[in-house]
């Protein structure tokens, strides 16, 4: 039966199946979802783990005879067999459909291996051991997934992240599970009560010594050029990660995006403060900024801020900073040049 890494605990806390096939290309829930197996069987008495790695030289008896045979030093016991990117001959795809005909009530097997395709899923082997078991495919998450993983992992850890402190994370981490499970440990360990927002988690993603993005946001609303200009010469010279600081320039885009629609929308610039949230301290200068872009230049604003998200990602800046300060200037109005990457690197690099 497949299920997904996200219903992986309450099926297992309704009883353990004989077999388990984890398989995908996310590393990290793979690695969770074996723990989480391993956790609760531990709990029911499966004591020992044996582990085996498939190899071109592996002997499959071996599984056979740890399968069939009683544990030296516990009631139950668990194999892990880590098949990575090989699959089952023939002769061993026959094995693992004998023990899925026979399985042992004081054993459970656990296979776990890279993205398993439709051909290993048809197999016999797969389907005989499925039949008994729990597949378990772990790919990577984007969008809500991503997101519904990430407040899963809080609610684990007793914590209560705000929506952009969410993104800001996700963000700053570039989708890496593991990365982020860190940080929401670190988190975790500062015993923070309440809901914690990005300007709270911005500090333990950035070293505080470091000039805060913060400082970033106001420059951007005021339309300080020159100002903006030292903020970024600064975070760049302590080598702030430029995912942070594309997050400090889509979040007040956003904000003033919105903000824009809620005018056009006949809505007073107080009624659009309370609503946004807007500090007191900083109701001036964004309504200096709302006066100050207009619609068509902040839809420009959203797409050179697309473009560097995937052109970051994609590694094709000669300087991710120089894109970042050029999105920034375009907070105080529209520039006459754009930023050089993709195709014109070469061009330009060999100046």
């Amino acid at each position: 039966m497949r299920i997904y890494p996200n219903q992986l605990v309450a099926q297992l806390k309704q009883g353990l199946t004989p077999f388990y096939l984890l398989f995908g290309e996310e590393a990290f829930l793979l690695n969770q979802a074996a723990n989480q197996v391993k956790s609760i069987a531990k709990a029911q008495g499966f004591d020992e783990v044996i582990r085996f790695a498939a190899s071109p030289q592996f002997d499959w008896q071996e599984i056979v005879q740890e399968y069939a045979s009683l544990s030296l030093f516990a009631n139950r016991k668990i194999i892990e067999l880590e098949l990575g990117d090989s699959k089952p001959n023939a002769a061993a795809s026959k094995l693992l459909q004998t023990l899925a005909q026979n399985p042992n009530p004081d054993c459970i097997l656990v296979i776990k291996g890279e993205k398993v395709g439709n051909d290993i899923q048809r197999g016999a082997w797969f389907k005989a051991l499925d039949k008994h078991g729990l597949f378990v495919p772990c790919y990577p998450l984007q969008g809500k997934q991503l997101f519904a993983w990430l407040e899963q992992q809080c609610q684990s850890l007793n914590l209560r992240l705000s929506a952009d402190a969410k993104t800001l994370l996700v963000d700053y981490n570039q989708d890496n599970l593991f990365a982020i499970s860190q940080e929401l440990e670190k988190l975790s360990l500062l015993n923070i009560s309440g809901e914690i927002n990005a300007q709270t988690l911005a500090p333990t993603l950035v070293n505080q010594s470091r000039l805060d993005v913060f400082d970033l946001s106001d420059a951007l609303l005021k339309g300080d050029s020159v100002q903006i200009s030292k903020v970024m010469l600064k975070l760049k010279q302590e080598n702030v990660e430029p995912t942070i600081i594309l997050w400090a320039l889509v979040r007040e885009f956003e904000s003033l995006q919105a903000m824009q629609q809620a005018i056009a929308n006949g809505e007073s610039f107080n009624a659009i403060f309370s609503q946004f949230k807007v500090w007191k301290n900083k109701q001036a200068i964004t309504e200096q900024a709302l006066r100050r872009l207009t619609h068509v230049e902040l839809n420009a604003l959203g797409d050179v801020l697309a473009e560097f998200d995937l052109a970051y990602k994609q590694h094709q800046h000669i300087d991710a900073y120089q894109h970042l300060l050029h999105i920034a200037l375009m907070f105080v109005g529209p520039l006459p040049f754009s930023v050089p990457f993709n195709a014109k690197v070469e061009q330009y690099a060999n100046l």
